[in-house]
């Protein structure tokens, strides 16, 4: 009876014991044979800032070193994430983590029953820039900015918010051919905003074959807005260009020349561009249209009545082919029609009469 008791006591206690380990908390109990994770990062935007913790705007990546403790291109892994955890082999490795273009390293060891924490100060800002053609005017939503330091590189478009290192940065906006260029100071830790005035504005060119005249239609005009000064060699730079009419040209503020050119006729006139402002400029071309038209030619030749002291016309324009269309300046010429050798035909030269802004059709019989 005696030893049936000490059983029945034994078997109680058991149960008892398993009862209380079962409830006793998670950290009380027998640990796994391996962690879960042996790295934990960590990052900051300025020294003794808070942690950016579960911000996606940070990205780590893991890199195994060579024997020498330098990166290589090995990738171990990474995450997004300022604050989180990682299962890396042991071994020693470098961790890369960026904050849009800013990047820092750091190097760090994993080791067997260990937490390695790697932590970076990015020590930078976050920058918002709001470009304007001018002081007074609307934000820009297609103005580029590139922001330099150093080996550091970034751009926006419109306005933009960005991170950038600390200390003196370089802002270069640009739109179009318009640029400007600014130095500006930052601290880590700031978030500022940035009013960058590129001055600039558009330009709408137009054409008339005569004053008060018909308007050019044709695609086949280019205009060229160009410096106001002209080069020792007497030509001007080019800002911005573009076929057609009633087109937008993008320019910097400032006093230019744009030129016009359609067929054999090119004038010049000058024009401003006000920061913010939309111009508009018409051309006189004074021109007029020579078709020609001769059945049979090979090539079609127009050129100057007159001739030099070696008695040669100067050739203005010509082209292979029975038809021929120019566009000239007001004015008296000469057209000359050749044939094909064999036709046993002798080559043919009649005058033409262009007026501003009419057509004129020429017709050579065969």
């Amino acid at each position: 009876m005696g030893s049936m008791m000490k059983m029945a006591s034994f078997s109680v206690n058991v149960v008892c014991a398993a009862l209380v380990v079962a409830a006793l908390p998670l950290p009380l109990r027998a640990q796994s044979p391996s962690a879960q994770f042996n790295v934990v990062t960590d990052a900051v935007l300025f020294d003794g800032g808070p942690s950016l913790g579960n911000s996606n705007r940070v990205r780590w990546d893991f890199y195994k070193t060579d024997r020498a403790g330098a990166r290589t291109d090995e990738n171990a892994g990474g995450s997004y994430d300022a604050t989180f955890e990682a299962k890396l082999p042991a071994g020693k490795y470098v961790g890369v983590a960026a904050l849009g273009n800013v990047s820092r390293e750091i190097a760090f060891e994993v080791k067997d029953g260990s937490v390695a924490r790697p932590k970076v100060n990015f020590d930078a800002a976050e920058l918002t820039v709001v470009p304007k053609r001018s002081p007074d005017g609307d934000v820009e939503s297609q103005a580029k900015t590139e922001i330099t330091k150093g080996d550091f590189k970034d751009s926006v478009y419109g306005q933009n918010a960005v991170f950038v290192p600390a200390g003196e940065i370089v802002l270069t906006g640009s739109i179009g051919p318009a640029r400007v260029q600014e130095t500006l100071a930052v601290k880590a830790g700031e978030t500022i905003s940035h009013e960058l005035v590129i001055p600039s504005g558009v330009v709408v060119a137009k054409a008339v074959y005569a004053q008060d005249g018909k308007a050019v239609e044709t695609d086949d005009i280019r205009f060229e807005a160009m410096s106001a000064k002209e080069t020792l060699d007497g030509t001007r730079q080019t800002i911005n260009g573009i076929y057609g009419t009633g087109k937008m040209m993008e320019m910097p503020a400032g006093d230019f020349v744009m030129r016009g050119r359609l067929g054999k006729v090119t004038v010049e006139q000058p024009f401003t561009v006000t920061a913010g402002k939309r111009s508009e400029i018409t051309l006189n071309l004074d021109a007029g249209v020579l078709a020609i038209t001769a059945p049979g030619a090979e090539r079609i030749d127009i050129v100057e009545t007159t001739k030099d002291l070696q008695g040669t016309q100067k050739e203005i324009s010509g082209r292979y082919g029975t038809q021929h269309q120019e566009t000239l300046h007001p004015g008296d010429y000469s057209v000359k029609v050749s044939y094909d050798k064999k036709s046993g035909r002798d080559p043919k030269e009649i005058k033409a009469t262009v007026k501003a802004a009419e057509r004129t059709e020429t017709n050579v019989p065969e």
